[in-house]
């Protein structure tokens, strides 16, 4: 299974795949003024071919606007909507928490957590506790972003950033214990130590040392 596969696995345990995270009427933020034509989308990410514009009698164009940042949300349209407010003006799309570059950091330093190395393919039966490794990190990372974002005087306190972060840390938390159980299963069926040496299944080297 290489990096590309494994993305894909860690997008669908992770609930994150281009089909996952559904935004439909969305206003973007920005001035309209009938002049600006610069907007925010309110989510990060969005999946480009998703992207579709309605705007006065427009409906549902993927025409009309060019995404500028897709981590930011930044779009541009191409004529500025009018400054009173009287004609729609929406988005309708799909995000994606995270972008291919970071699942493959993720896969990297999940691959470390099991002794492997950062870039190198580990033995094929690890890939389910890598997997579980990665879907920690995930959410580790999500419980960072929120609470980040939320923490401020803009998240006000019903929000709850503790709360929720708490939430998934246990989900972080329950993941890494699964992923522990997949690997000690790994070794146990190959009668060897938890204990990965320095080199991975890339090299033809075993990633993992045998019992003594």
């Amino acid at each position: 299974m290489d990096y590309t596969a494994l993305i894909a696995r860690a997008r669908v345990e992770c609930n994150d795949t281009a089909s996952s995270n559904p935004h439909f009427g969305e206003t973007p933020t920005g001035t309209r003024d009938a002049a600006n034509t610069v907007f925010r989308l309110l989510n990060p990410n969005p999946v480009p071919a998703s992207l579709y514009f309605t705007y006065g009698a427009t409906s549902r164009s993927q025409a009309g606007f060019t995404l500028l940042d897709g981590p930011s949300g930044y779009i541009s349209i191409t004529a500025a909507p009018d400054a009173g407010v009287t004609q729609p003006f929406f988005f309708d799309y799909f995000s994606q928490w995270y972008l291919d570059a970071d699942y493959e950091q993720m896969i990297d330093g999940a691959a470390e957590d099991l002794g492997g190395v950062a870039g190198q393919l580990l033995d094929a039966g690890l890939n389910s506790a890598l997997i579980q490794f990665v879907i920690s990190r995930f959410w580790k990372r999500r419980a960072s972003t929120y609470a980040n974002q939320y923490a401020s005087a803009a998240g006000g306190s019903s929000a709850a950033p503790e709360s929720v972060s708490s939430q998934y840390l246990a989900l972080a938390k329950a993941a890494t214990s699964e992923g522990i159980r997949l690997m000690t299963a790994f070794y146990t069926r190959h009668g060897k130590r938890n204990a990965p040496a320095s080199g991975t299944i890339t090299n033809k080297i075993s990633p993992y040392t045998p019992r003594r």
